[in-house]
Formats: structure tokens, sequence, C-alpha cells
């Protein structure tokens, strides 16, 4: 029976109750449009298009024909760059490891209070990007990481980065002296 008393018709299943407006259908190709990259902010919707297009410019120096020069202003690189800042990279030494087991290993780890995303690189690197600014800094400046029985190598995202070519040089690491003299502590 339904809340006036009367069983729902067939007619009434599937519409919305009185005051409710359906939600527009949305297209696959929309969704897909529209999907944030595991997490990672959409240029499109953080960074004002009329923005971008005064910064930016295609000239041919050699005519139409030529090959064009895209000029990118300093501040679209820099507001692009803005994207990133509470992004890690981050490598499992010695070992070859699948995104799934990093994501799922890394929540169990870091236990974010907001959303956590990971990202595979080439060279078994990956970019750890987080939401809340407090989960970023408890995981780039904690440590030292183990995972999977390997330490886990991290450190702030840069633009200089490039995973083809660079690793990652320094980890926070806790060395154990014994018998160190009282002076030293």
């Amino acid at each position: 029976m339904s809340a006036t008393g009367h069983d729902a018709l067939m007619e009434d299943v599937g519409r919305p109750p009185d005051g409710c407006v359906p939600m527009a259908a949305v297209s696959w190709v929309d969704k897909v449009q529209k999907s944030n990259g595991g997490g990672l902010p959409v240029p499109e919707r953080v960074i004002d298009d009329e923005f971008i297009a005064s910064r930016m410019r295609v000239e041919f120096p050699n005519g139409e024909d030529g090959e064009p020069v895209v000029t990118i202003d300093p501040e679209v690189v820099d507001a692009m760059n803005g994207l990133w800042k509470l992004c890690m990279v981050v490598k499992v030494l010695g070992r070859h490891v699948s995104i799934a087991a990093l994501s799922r290993k890394l929540r169990e780890l870091w236990k974010p209070r907001g959303g956590m995303y990971v990202l595979d690189l080439p060279r078994q690197f990956f970019v750890v990007r987080f939401d809340v600014e407090e989960d970023y800094l408890a995981a780039v400046t904690g440590g030292p990481w183990r995972l999977f029985g390997s330490v886990l190598m991290g450190q702030a995202w840069s633009p200089e980065f490039n995973p083809l070519k660079d690793e990652i040089s320094k980890t926070p690491v806790w060395v154990r002296i014994s018998n160190l003299p009282f002076t030293f502590y």
C-alpha cells in the first residue's frame, strides 16, 4: 500500500514522487568526457578557458604550411602545476606492484580521511593524489614506509620529475645505532 492508501499501479512505478525533478539521462560519452581521470581535477573545470586563451598564442613563423609555434605564458603553467600540489610520487623498491594492490595497501597504511587516488606511471612509479592537505602532509613527511616487505620511496611531486629518467634519490629512514655515547644524543 502506498502512503495515500492505495496500491501502486503500473503507471505509478518509475515516476518520481510529486515535487521531485527527474535526473536528466547522461550519455556514456558525457560520462567519459567529464570523468576526472582517477581523482585528478579536470583542468577545463578548474581553469577558465578565457584565462588560457588570453595567455596562449599559436604562430606560424614560416607561413600557414609551416610548423606552428605554441607559446604558453608562465601563469598558465603555474596554474596547471597547481593542480598537482597535493600529489606525491612513490615507488616500491625491488618489487613490481599492481596499481590495485598498491592503492589498497596505501589506504591501509595511511588511512586517509579524504579521497586518495593512485595513478601509474612508467617504470613502476606511481602518483598519489590526496583531497585533504593533512593526509598529503602525513604521507609525504611521515615514514619511513614499508610495503610488501620493501621500502616505499616517496617524494613530493614536482614539475621537473620525469619517470622515464629520474629516480627518487632521498627518503626518510630510521637508523638505530647501538651503544652511542650519551653526548651524541
